[in-house]
C-alpha cells in the first residue's frame, strides 16, 4: 500500500485548474491596486506641484515688494543720517544762523518720520497652514524662514526704536525751541530759540548711531532678499 503524507493528500484535493484561476484573480487584484495607488500618488503629486507653483509666484511677489520697500526706507534712512549729522555739526557753532540751520535739519528728520506695514507673507501663511513642506528644497525653505524672521524681528524693531528715539530728541530740543514755530513760519523767518550751554548732543548722537545701524540692517536685508528671490525664480522653472 502506498503511503502518502498529509501534505500530499492536501495537494491532491486541490483542483489545479481552480488554483490557477484563483492565483490569477489575486494577481490581477494586486496589480489593479498597485496601478490605482500609483495613479493616485501621481495625481496628488501633480496637485501639490501646481499648488507649490502658485505659492512660489506669490512669494516672489512678496519678495519684490519687500525689496522695493526696504530700498525706499534705506533712502529715507540715509537722508536722516545726513540731516542728523548736520544738526550735530551746526549746533556746535556759536552763531544764531548756524544753530537755526541745525534745528531746521532736525525738524526735517522729525517731520519725515518712519512708516511701513508688516503684513503676513505668503510663506508665513504656508507655515501656519502646515504646507511649508511643499517646498522640498530645504535650503530655500530655511532661507525664506530666515529672511522673513529678520524682517519681523529686526527691521520692524529698528523702525520702532528709531521712532521712539526721534521723539526723545524732539522733547530734549523742545527745551530750546518751539517746533510749532518752525511749522507755522515754514522756515521763512529767524527762529526764536533759547540758547543753552549744551544742546542734547548725547541724544542726537545715539539717534545717529541708531540710524546707521538701521541702514546697515536694511542694506543687509536687501542683499539677502535678492539672493532668496533668485532661488525662488530657479525653483519655479
Amino acid at each position: 500500500m502506498e503511503h502518502r503524507t498529509f501534505y500530499q493528500k492536501l495537494i491532491g484535493l486541490i483542483d489545479p485548474a481552480g488554483a490557477k484561476k484563483y492565483i490569477t484573480q489575486v494577481t490581477l487584484i494586486l496589480f489593479s491596486l498597485l496601478i490605482a495607488t500609483t495613479v493616485d500618488r501621481y495625481r496628488q503629486g501633480r496637485k501639490e506641484h501646481v499648488k507649490l507653483q502658485e505659492y512660489l509666484k506669490a512669494i516672489e511677489q512678496d519678495l519684490d515688494l519687500e525689496i522695493k520697500t526696504c530700498k525706499m526706507n534705506l533712502k529715507d534712512c540715509n537722508t536722516d543720517i545726513d540731516g542728523i549729522a548736520k544738526t550735530l555739526h551746526y549746533l556746535q557753532m556759536d552763531h544764531p544762523d548756524s544753530i537755526q540751520q541745525g534745528l531746521l535739519s532736525f525738524f526735517d528728520v522729525f517731520q519725515r518720520g518712519v512708516f511701513r506695514t508688516f503684513q503676513p507673507t505668503t510663506f508665513e501663511m504656508m507655515a501656519q497652514a502646515g504646507e511649508a513642506h511643499l517646498i522640498k528644497d530645504l535650503e530655500l525653505r530655511s532661507n525664506l524662514a530666515m529672511i522673513f524672521a529678520f524682517r519681523n524681528n529686526t527691521i520692524k524693531k529698528d523702525l520702532e526704536d528709531y521712532d521712539t528715539k526721534t521723539d526723545e530728541c524732539a522733547r530734549a530740543l523742545g527745551k530750546y525751541v518751539d517746533f510749532t514755530q518752525i511749522f507755522r513760519q515754514k522756515y521763512k523767518s529767524p527762529l526764536a530759540f533759547a540758547k543753552g550751554d549744551l544742546f542734547p548732543q548725547n541724544e542726537l548722537f545715539l539717534l545717529l548711531r541708531m540710524a546707521n545701524v538701521r541702514g546697515f540692517h536694511l542694506d543687509t536685508s536687501i542683499e539677502e532678499l535678492e539672493m532668496v528671490k533668485a532661488m525662488v525664480a530657479h525653483a519655479r522653472r
